[in-house]
């Protein structure tokens, strides 16, 4: 949701959030909000926000506006999933709503980020599961586009959909805040577990020897990634008990103890608040400028992500990655991997499903 100007048109609207503007006000499925005095041709983005409880973030310099989500109630108040739709490796658009009829396991993951080198698990897993009809789609957050995913995807040799979300419209639509993460949706396209913590039987990063990563790294970087690899380590992981969890899903279906309900599924999910919609508004504009080779110009708007949204390690890791491949200290943040883990505690760098526990 990102515009060149402080106005938009109605139909700059309904494209951009699904508020379609009709004789009596904007509306949405069941809600209707009032917008008197709004002329539907130029429709001020600020009042506008307001009216529909969304927000705003500008970089009138780079002439860039960008909408946040709305801020009432769960990130997933609705069980069934949006209509996402992004591209494949080459480019080529794919909406999830194809696969209507099939359980769908949706698991993101990111070429900054060790579970790169999980994707052909992922596609054992997938093999194996599809007989029972579940399928994958593996979504790279990658700013980088297919440039930076593209080389991953390639050595998995995937069968499944595998997708690239350059702008992390996925944090903001599902509230995903980490990789990797899983959303599973059922036949219907309901959603029936929340994003959480998301591995395909084992961490093949956590299996790789040290020596191996020396060998990829100059010297001079090695300490630094040590001391990553050490953080990493103490992260709590679920690997065995997820694909126990995914594989009774796939047998069981609705009848499965990990597939939830409505209720359940709403109050897993995050809160839509104000600082989350605005956080989502600034990575926006921020990922636009780096994509368009004003990465200092972006620098801010991640950096104001960070603050409005602590909990969310995309953003952080993406940034600190597009100025120090290792995600170690730099002059444009005032954090890094190292430091920003040590302050959370590395056992709470995911949150841990209630009925899957990690080890």
């Amino acid at each position: 949701m990102i515009f060149t100007s402080p106005t938009i048109s109605a139909d700059e609207l309904a494209a951009s959030t699904g508020w379609d503007v009709q004789p009596h006000g904007a509306c949405k499925g069941d809600a209707c909000v009032p917008l008197p005095g709004m002329d539907p041709d130029a429709l001020e983005l600020q009042e506008l926000a307001r009216r529909l409880r969304m927000t705003v973030a500008a970089d009138e310099t780079e002439g860039l506006w960008a909408l946040g989500p709305e801020c009432d109630g769960q990130t997933i108040s609705d069980p069934q999933i949006p209509d996402i739709e992004l591209p494949d490796r080459h480019g080529n658009p794919f909406r999830l709503s194809s696969l209507r009829g099939k359980k769908v396991v949706l698991v993101t993951w990111a070429s900054w980020c060790g579970c790169r080198f999980d994707l052909p698990v992922w596609q054992e897993l997938r093999t194996e599961l599809a007989e029972k009809g579940v399928e994958i789609v593996t979504v790279a957050l990658d700013v980088g586009g297919a440039e930076a995913a593209g080389p991953f995807i390639d050595a998995a040799k995937p069968d499944h959909p595998a997708l690239i979300d350059v702008e992390h419209s996925l944090d903001a639509q599902l509230g995903i805040v980490n990789v990797p993460m899983s959303v599973w949706i059922d036949e219907e396209g309901r959603i029936v577990r929340p994003p959480e913590q998301a591995w395909p039987g084992r961490a093949v990063f956590n299996e790789m020897p040290r020596e191996q990563w020396d060998e990829l790294l100059p010297e001079e970087a090695r300490p630094y990634f040590h001391e990553s690899l050490d953080e990493a380590h103490k992260i709590k992981a679920n690997p065995e008990q997820y694909v126990a969890a995914l594989r009774d899903w796939a047998e069981q279906g609705a009848d499965s103890r990990f597939a939830l309900d409505e209720d359940e599924v709403a109050g897993r999910s995050m809160p839509r608040t104000e600082d989350r919609s605005r956080a989502a508004a600034h990575w926006e504009i921020g990922q636009r400028l780096h994509r368009d080779g004003k990465s200092e110009a972006a620098v801010p708007h991640f950096r104001r992500a960070h603050e409005l949204q602590p909990e969310n390690w995309t953003y952080k890791r993406e940034a600190w990655g597009t100025v120090n491949p290792l995600q170690g200290p730099s002059e444009q943040y005032d954090s890094d991997f190292v430091s920003e883990i040590r302050k959370v505690g590395a056992e709470n760098y995911y949150a841990q499903s209630p009925d899957l526990s990690a080890g």
